[in-house]
């Protein structure tokens, strides 16, 4: 199992206590690229895909960890298919 792949484990069992340094490596291991930052509001983009994410003192709401999960495992889904 790699990296990727653990962290999403940790982040799919334990959501409540992810931090935003956990979020943006498995953002950019899936190849989504920070665009902006504004104030805490940072923007991330991949494709035709846009995602913001508010951060207060390094900690991400359960919520927007679970979309970017739930984003992952469409991508995820979408590359089977393609094969």
């Amino acid at each position: 199992m790699g990296k990727r792949e653990k962290l999403i484990d940790r982040l799919t069992n334990n959501p409540q206590h992810t931090t935003f340094s956990d979020l943006r490596n498995l953002l950019e291991y899936e190849g989504f690229y920070l665009d902006q930052v504004t104030d805490t509001h940072h923007v991330y983009i991949y494709a035709k895909t846009i995602f913001l994410i508010p951060v207060h003192n390094n900690k991400v709401k359960t919520i927007y960890v679970q979309k970017v999960l739930e984003l992952i495992e469409e991508a995820d889904t979408e590359l089977e298919d393609d094969d």
